[in-house]
């Protein structure tokens, strides 16, 4: 009898110190897919916010492309008159000084259009880009949840 009374309280604690740690498992499993929502749900925000940040920039991007487009226009319509004006009269040099000048000026216009015009493409496809890998981060997560909703409602 008196056999019993000492192993009692001894498999007692066995089982208490067993129960505790399968309790504290499962809380550090939950607490992996916790973390795990946190961060899908960080990241899908801050892509969120970056593409609200890029929609905002188009249109900046297309007026400056508009206006790049409309002075490199310019540039070659006085590059096209300076020109003719030294067609008229090639040994002047002044007229020559002016066409070289004006053509120069038509080179870089022209330059800063296409650069202007690359930028807004890039930021298209940046936007475009990260559209898709919301769309996509937007299904991970409803898969994510829809396989954590049954553990939940067993716990």
């Amino acid at each position: 009898m008196r056999k019993v009374c000492v192993l009692q309280p001894i498999i007692l604690t066995a089982l208490l110190l067993l129960g505790v740690a399968v309790a504290a498992q499962g809380d550090s499993t939950q607490l992996s897919n916790d973390k795990t929502l946190i961060k899908m749900l960080a990241k899908m925000s801050e892509d969120s916010v970056k593409l609200v940040k890029y929609k905002g920039m188009i249109s900046p991007f297309e007026k400056d492309k508009k206006d790049a487009a409309n002075q490199a226009q310019q540039s070659a319509d006085d590059n096209k008159r300076a020109a003719d004006r030294l067609a008229d009269n090639p040994q002047d040099k002044t007229l020559a000084r002016r066409a070289h000048t004006a053509a120069k000026q038509a080179r870089s216009d022209s330059q800063k259009a296409r650069v202007a015009a690359g930028k807004l493409d890039d930021l298209n496809k940046d936007i475009k880009k990260l559209g898709k890998q919301l769309g996509k981060e937007q299904a991970k997560l409803e898969k994510y949840q829809a396989a954590r909703a049954p553990a939940l409602s067993v716990q």
